[in-house]
C-alpha cells in the first residue's frame, strides 16, 4: 500500500474519518471510522507525521470535492466550506478566530476552483462564482508564494489527482510574480491570473485522464488539445467573462510566439507567451503516469532559454520568480544531504533548502534548514523526487516557510520605505 501524507488541519475532535491513520513506516495510529475523543489524543497526533493510503485519501478527498461543489453553488464562505468533510458534521464545526490554516485555506480554495472549472456554461452564473476563488488564490499567492509554488510543485512531481486545476495555480501563480517582476501594470496582472487559471477549461476533465493514460493520443484527443485553447476563450466569453485581454490570452496561449520584441506584441499576446512559458515549465516538473517528472534544471534550459541559449525576457523574469530550483523541488548538496527547495534565496541558483537526508544516507531526525549561499551546502545538482526516499513533513516545513515569507517581506517594505 503506497502511503501519501495526510494534513493534520483535517483533525478535529469527535470527528471520524473512514480511513485508518498511520506513521510513516506505516504502523497503525489511528483506526478507520475511529473518533478522536479527547484534546490529549488529538495533542499527541499533531506531533506526528501522519500518512495514509493514497486511494483511501484519493476517495475520502473526492466526496469532499462533491461537498464543496454544493456549497459552491450556494455561495457558501470559506470558513464554512473549510469546515466541510464528506456525510459528517464536527460537533466543534465553528472556529473561534477567522484565521483558516495555510493548508486548509489553500485546499479549499483548489476544490472550489476545481468545481468551477468543470462547469463553465453559459447562463449558469459561472463568472460570479468563479471570482471569489480566483481573488482569493491570487491574494493568497501574492502574500504566500514560496508556500504555494512548494505545495503546487510537490504535488505535481509525486501525485496525480486533480493535476489540470493544480497546474493551473502553479502557472498561474509563477506567471504573475514574473509579470510583476517585468513591472507590468496591475490590470495586466489580474487579466494574465485569470487567464491562466482558465486557460484550459475546455479540457479540465479530459486533462486529468490524460495525466493517467501511458499510450499515445488518439485522433479525437490530438483534436481536442489541438483545439482547447480556441473553444476555452469561446466557453468563458459565452459564460460572461468579458475581458477581452483575459480571452486573447486564453485563445492565443498554446501559439508559436511572434518573432518581434515582447514590447512590440499586444498585451494578449504578451500574457499568452509568459502562460505558455510557464506552462512548459509545469508540465516539465510534474509526474505522468507514463514518466517522471523532469529535473528542474532541464524544465528551465526548455522553458526560459532564448534561441541564443540565453534567458530572454520572459525567461530571465521566470527564473527570478522561482529560481533553477523552485520550491518544492528535490536537491543534493554539496555535504552529500538531500533535501527540498523550500524557499527562494538571494540568486536564482542558491535556494533554501530543508535537508531531510544526512551525507550517510540516514533520514534527519528534523529538517536541517541550509543556506546554499554557504559553499558547504552548496547545490551539487538536482534530484529526483523518486530519489528521496523520505516524505517531506511538509506541516513544519510550511512553517518554517512562512517565516522566511515575513522575513523577506519585512526586507522588502524597508526598500521600499
Amino acid at each position: 500500500m503506497k502511503l501519501v501524507p495526510f494534513s493534520k488541519e483535517y483533525l478535529r475532535l469527535d470527528v471520524s474519518l473512514p480511513f485508518p491513520l498511520r506513521d510513516g513506516s506505516g504502523n497503525l495510529l489511528l483506526a478507520a471510522n475511529q473518533m478522536i475523543a479527547s484534546e490529549s489524543q488529538l495533542a499527541s497526533l499533531n506531533k506526528l507525521n501522519l500518512f495514509t493510503g493514497e486511494q483511501e485519501a484519493t476517495d475520502w478527498r473526492r466526496r469532499v470535492a462533491e461537498k464543496v461543489n454544493g456549497l459552491v453553488i450556494g455561495g457558501a464562505d470559506l470558513n464554512t466550506i473549510a469546515q466541510a468533510l464528506p456525510d459528517q458534521q464536527s460537533t466543534s464545526s465553528t472556529r473561534e478566530d477567522n484565521e483558516v490554516p495555510f493548508a486548509v485555506e489553500l485546499d479549499t480554495l483548489l476544490l472550489q476552483l476545481d468545481a468551477t472549472l468543470r462547469q463553465a456554461t453559459p447562463g449558469s452564473g459561472w463568472l460570479e462564482r468563479f471570482a471569489p476563488p480566483s481573488q482569493a488564490l491570487q491574494q493568497l499567492t501574492r502574500r504566500r508564494f514560496d508556500s504555494v509554488v512548494y505545495t503546487m510543485v510537490q504535488h505535481a512531481s509525486t501525485m496525480l489527482e486533480r493535476y489540470s486545476t493544480h497546474h493551473a495555480v502553479l502557472v498561474a501563480s509563477v506567471a504573475a510574480e514574473a509579470a510583476r517582476l517585468m513591472q507590468w501594470t496591475a490590470a495586466e496582472v489580474d487579466s494574465l491570473f485569470s487567464a491562466g487559471l482558465s486557460m484550459n477549461v475546455a479540457m479540465t476533465r479530459e486533462q486529468d485522464m490524460l495525466l493517467m493514460q501511458s499510450g499515445p493520443l488518439t485522433p479525437a484527443q490530438r483534436d481536442l488539445v489541438r483545439e482547447h485553447a480556441v473553444r476555452g476563450a469561446m466557453m468563458l466569453q459565452a459564460a460572461g467573462v468579458k475581458d477581452l485581454v483575459w480571452l486573447d490570452a486564453v485563445a492565443r496561449h498554446h501559439l508559436s510566439e511572434p518573432n518581434v520584441p515582447l514590447a512590440e506584441r499586444s498585451t494578449g499576446q504578451r500574457l499568452a507567451a509568459l502562460i505558455r512559458r510557464v506552462d512548459i515549465f509545469g508540465a516539465k516538473l510534474s509526474r505522468r503516469a507514463a514518466r517522471s517528472p523532469m529535473s528542474p534544471i532541464q524544465a528551465a534550459r526548455e522553458a526560459c532559454l532564448g534561441p541564443d541559449g540565453k534567458p530572454d525576457e520572459i525567461g530571465g523574469a521566470l527564473l527570478r520568480a522561482v529560481g533553477l530550483y523552485p520550491p518544492g523541488s528535490f536537491v543534493q548538496l554539496e555535504s552529500g544531504e538531500l533535501g527540498v527547495v523550500i524557499a527562494r534565496g538571494r540568486r536564482a541558483n542558491l535556494p533554501i533548502v530543508a535537508s531531510l537526508v544526512g551525507r550517510s544516507g540516514l533520514p534527519l531526525g528534523e529538517p536541517a534548514v541550509r543556506d546554499t549561499v554557504d559553499k558547504r551546502h552548496a547545490v551539487k545538482g538536482a534530484v529526483l523526487p523518486d530519489a528521496v526516499k523520505v516524505l517531506p513533513p511538509h506541516t513544519r516545513l510550511l512553517e518554517i516557510i512562512r517565516l522566511k515569507e515575513q522575513y523577506r517581506a519585512s526586507e522588502q517594505d524597508l526598500l521600499d520605505a
